[in-house]
């Protein structure tokens, strides 16, 4: 039966039975001296364990308390927990790496015999380095640990919880001081700042507010406060590092809470916008399976081109595909999505406004836009024009208001491409012995293109004896191919294969392909995200050069005439990408097939 009156009666304050609660996490170094510090005064001893990897729990069984394991949540949960597992009404509450001094316990049994109020305050002493700390912010540090828990239990706010009472509960102040070993020197003190401003702001996030002032303001205070007004300066050395530690800890914890009030969350879904072309929209795919790595539980909705769709949905990182075509005739699909974020890798001057109508709370794009400033409320400050970051790279820079990795590096992007194939059945074109081949002449002017001559010369210089040439692209591709040379698609040394694949089909013939050639464009892309051989033949001109868009893959290359030039930048013709000879491209797509060979007599052998 718990008491609920005042005790005021010998009688009762013979009756008066104390459970000490303590909770622990690999205390092992602290938890004994607790223990018999409380031993001859309490009538339990209730140990919550989080699952220590250590000695605590053996040290504790052996000093026989009580030990419940519990999986730890917050402090004031697990505190809270420790309260509902004691058989006497009275708390004496304490931490592991605190104990009593013997004044302390002298009081607490004092009030075992006449219990007064409903609860007790006692002062805290801290140490630092070893040494007691008697002045500054860390002393007298009045806590309440003894009390009825009918009036009151933990509360506050994480990490540093507090009892909270009723309000016409009593405190009583007892004489002693609780012993609380702190801060073992600099590095135990930086640790546990860090680890405490973190749960500050973690646990604050969008209920408290931060500012730069505020920052500066509140660190300089807590320091004059605690080194100058508090007379932290009488403790020598040890207590400028007190002062200096009460500062950090306050520079951290508003430091940290301005940022995460800053940053957005990932939430459970997030829509990428990317509704371009296919080379841009393959190189926007590690961005999604980055995001993927930082939340395997984030839902991915990826707006893109009707035709874009079949890679999209190959990719193992992209949950749903959003057809912007869809989406324009019925702008409720994007508010059905019910996601807090999008984030436009492309801009789009006729979706921006749909997200904004459709509600989603944030919408993040760049700056370089000015219909973005309408409708958008993250703007991201970088230009794709000027700058020396590949493409895949650029992306990364609109994760700013997830406050996530911004730079990406090249050696990292393959993997997050995430591509997956279902094998289709090319048996009766695709060689078991030769260096399968596809040259993709065209771009559908993409890119300045290498030219056709070229291409054709080239396959003349490849040995048929290792290779197996394809030649890929759409059917119109095909006609302009025939109409500049005609010899070229009827050349016993290439199979024609313009026109007759799907974008599906295409993506399955090269995934089971060995290699490709192309300029710059998405079917090279594709086939280097794919893992295959992938020689791209590009301008050196800014910004269509290989440093903006060459292809990412494991074994990919490219070849460019080593020179600055922008001659071309009114022409489609191109004389620095034609300088590059077949004799050139034929050395690099030589090697490639010797490491293929290489690759395949490995596996056979093995």
């Amino acid at each position: 039966m718990r008491i609920k009156q005042k005790f005021t009666s010998s009688k009762l304050s013979d009756m008066i039975k104390i459970s000490a609660v303590i909770i622990t996490y690999n205390e092992e170094k602290n938890i004994a001296r607790c223990i018999d510090s409380i031993a001859d005064i309490v009538d339990e001893i209730v140990i919550i364990d989080s699952y220590s990897s250590d000695k605590t729990k053996e040290i504790c069984l052996l000093k026989n308390a009580k030990l419940v394991e519990h999986p730890f949540k917050s402090h004031i949960e697990q505190k809270n927990f420790a309260l509902s597992q004691a058989n006497y009404d009275v708390i004496l509450s304490l931490d592991a790496d605190e104990y009593l001094s013997e004044e302390l316990t002298e009081s607490i049994l004092k009030v075992k015999q006449n219990w007064v109020g409903h609860a007790y305050s006692m002062n805290r002493l801290s140490s630092y380095g070893g040494k007691w700390i008697k002045h500054g912010n860390w002393y007298p540090d009045r806590k309440i640990r003894l009390w009825d828990r009918n009036v009151g239990n933990w509360g506050g706010e994480n990490p540093h919880e507090w009892v909270v009472l009723r309000k016409e509960v009593k405190v009583v102040h007892l004489k002693g001081d609780l012993l609380h070993k702190a801060y073992l020197d600099s590095q135990d003190t930086i640790q546990k700042i860090q680890r405490y401003s973190e749960i500050f702001a973690r646990e604050n996030r969008g209920k408290k507010t931060s500012s730069t002032g505020k920052i500066i303001f509140r660190t300089f205070f807590a320091f004059i406060k605690s080194y100058v007004i508090k007379r932290g300066f009488l403790d020598g050395f040890e207590g400028l590092m007190v002062a200096m530690a009460v500062a950090n800890h306050v520079f951290y914890k508003y430091a940290k809470l301005h940022e995460l009030n800053g940053r957005l969350e990932l939430g459970k879904k997030i829509i990428i916008s990317r509704t371009d072309n296919l080379g841009d929209v393959i190189l926007t795919l590690p961005l999604v399976g980055y995001l993927k790595s930082v939340d395997p539980s984030l839902e991915v909705y990826f707006i893109g081109k009707g035709y874009t769709k079949a890679i999209i949905e190959k990719s193992v990182f992209v949950d749903h595909f959003l057809d912007r075509d869809l989406i324009l005739e019925d702008p409720t699909i994007l508010k059905s999505v019910d996601s807090k974020n999008i984030v436009f890798v492309f801009p789009d001057r006729k979706l921006v406004p749909l997200a904004k109508e459709a509600g989603i709370e944030n919408r993040i794009a760049t700056r370089h836009r000015w219909y973005n400033w309408l409708y958008c409320n993250f703007l991201v400050e970088f230009s794709r024009v000027n700058s020396p970051l590949h493409e895949s790279q650029l992306n990364f820079k609109l994760l700013k208001p997830f406050k996530l990795n911004e730079e990406m590096e090249l050696s990292e992007m393959p993997k997050y491409f995430g591509l997956v194939c279902e094998p289709k059945n090319f048996d009766s074109l695709l060689s078991k012995d030769k260096f399968n081949l596809i040259i993709h002449p065209k771009s559908k002017n993409s890119a300045r293109e290498w030219d056709v001559n070229n291409y054709f010369q080239l396959a003349k210089l490849l040995p048929n004896e290792n290779f197996k040439i394809f030649i890929t692209g759409l059917k119109e591709e095909g006609d302009v191919i025939r109409n500049e040379l005609p010899e070229f698609l009827s050349s016993p040394q290439v199979i024609d294969l313009t026109g007759k694949f799907s974008l599906d089909e295409l993506i399955s013939f090269i995934n089971q392909a060995d290699g490709l050639v192309a300029c710059s464009t998405g079917v090279l892309h594709l086939a280097s995200a794919l893992g295959k051989r992938a020689l791209g033949i590009y301008s050196p001109m800014k910004p269509i050069h290989p440093g903006r868009w060459m292809p990412l893959g494991r074994h990919s290359n490219y070849l460019v005439l080593d020179k600055n030039c922008s001659d071309c930048k009114n022409s489609r013709n191109c004389a620095c990408i034609n300088s590059i000879t077949p004799q050139q491209v034929s050395y690099k797509l030589l090697t490639f097939a010797r490491e293929v060979k290489k690759e395949k007599e490995f596996v056979h052998y093995s």
